[in-house]
């Protein structure tokens, strides 16, 4: 019975494993020739990946990443600290798991007689610190990029240098109005008002009617324009557009404040200030 056992094993081995297999202890199509052919490729490779290990480009991060959410320059510096902030958590953990992998490999290697086990894992110790060294550097690189553009909005936009959670919360009223004509725009653009726009219009102080007519009047002289001369106004128009918006319609939030109860919207002595 024990006999008959170890045969079906095998058998079923044979089945759900390629290991019995002999002929798959070897390449199909590689041989040496090609394998030394890759082998002289590698430093190209190695060399040339150190430019694209981050996760985003600068240029994507620039003029994506950020310009995404680009409804006031609070909203984009915040942006950029995410960023930061995530990224650093990463390589808070990159550096760890280094740093641990280097102490168990001097520990291996102060061993006299090692296990043949304890041999490919120090192999293994060693691969994953050459290679955990370029997404590292990938990463400080990133957080060096965000630094330059998080210093280039502060200067371009006067922005000080001392910020604080009250000056972030006192810019949020352009973010909004901003925000909500642009959802505006891409709303007619697709032929409809949009039930979300027109709550956010309303929670502002806005008459989403009134919104939503003015949008079309903007979208009805760009087409005009484009009609007339076969060449639409550049995105500066747009940007004037939203820029024209906030300063119209800035002080509408407190009508809506009112109606519900509030004398304003920001308790500023729970708010983060900093100490000049």
């Amino acid at each position: 019975m024990s006999d008959e056992l170890t045969v079906q094993h095998k058998d079923f081995n044979a089945i759900i494993t390629k290991a019995g297999d002999p002929n798959n202890l070897t390449f199909k199509t590689i041989d040496e020739k090609a394998l030394v052919e890759i082998n002289e490729w590698m430093p190209e490779v190695n060399k040339k990946v150190a430019a694209f290990q981050k996760q985003n480009s600068q240029t994507t991060s620039s003029l994506m990443s950020l310009n995404m959410i680009d409804a006031g320059p609070y909203r984009v510096l915040r942006q950029i600290l995410a960023q930061v902030e995530k990224k650093r958590s990463a390589l808070k953990e990159n550096l760890y798991n280094l740093e641990k992998s280097k102490l168990k490999h001097q520990e291996l290697s102060e061993k006299d007689d090692l296990s043949p086990l304890e041999h490919l894992e120090m192999k293994k110790m060693e691969c994953d610190i050459i290679d955990a060294q370029g997404p590292i550097e990938a990463a400080l690189k990133e957080l060096g990029a965000l630094k330059r553009r998080y210093e280039e909005i502060c200067k371009n936009k006067k922005i000080p240098i001392n910020w604080d959670e009250e000056d972030f919360e006192n810019a949020e009223i352009e973010h909004h109005i901003k925000s909500m004509f642009r959802n505006a725009i891409r709303d007619k653009l697709q032929g409809s008002c949009n039930i979300g726009t027109m709550e956010y219009f309303e929670q502002y102080g806005i008459n989403p009617i009134t919104a939503y007519a003015i949008v079309d009047g903007y979208i009805a002289t760009v087409q005009q324009m484009i009609h007339k001369q076969n060449v639409g106004p550049g995105i500066e128009s747009h940007y004037q557009f939203l820029d024209s918006m906030y300063e119209r319609f800035k002080d509408s939030y407190k009508i809506a404040a009112e109606r519900i109860g509030l004398n304003s919207i920001v308790s500023s002595d729970f708010l983060m200030k900093e100490v000049n």
